[in-house]
């Protein structure tokens, strides 16, 4: 196991629920949201994806969080 302390950032969030091959997807929408919106994104901070559930491959729920400024 490895310890990983990510520093303190403003994010963009969105849920994915649907098949992995389709995240791009929904990162797409989450992009378009954050130019629309005014922000910006840090593409060199940290994004962190938090899987919430596996039980369906056809159902994937995942948290996306796109570091923004």
């Amino acid at each position: 196991m490895v310890n990983l302390t990510i520093p303190p950032q403003k994010y963009a969030v969105t849920k994915h629920i649907e098949r992995n091959d389709e995240i791009k997807n929904s990162y797409e929408i989450l992009h378009k949201w954050i130019q629309k919106n005014g922000h910006v994104r840090l593409i060199s901070n940290w994004h962190i994806e938090i899987f919430n559930n596996f039980n369906d491959v056809d159902q994937l729920e995942i948290e996306l969080y796109d570091t923004i400024q």
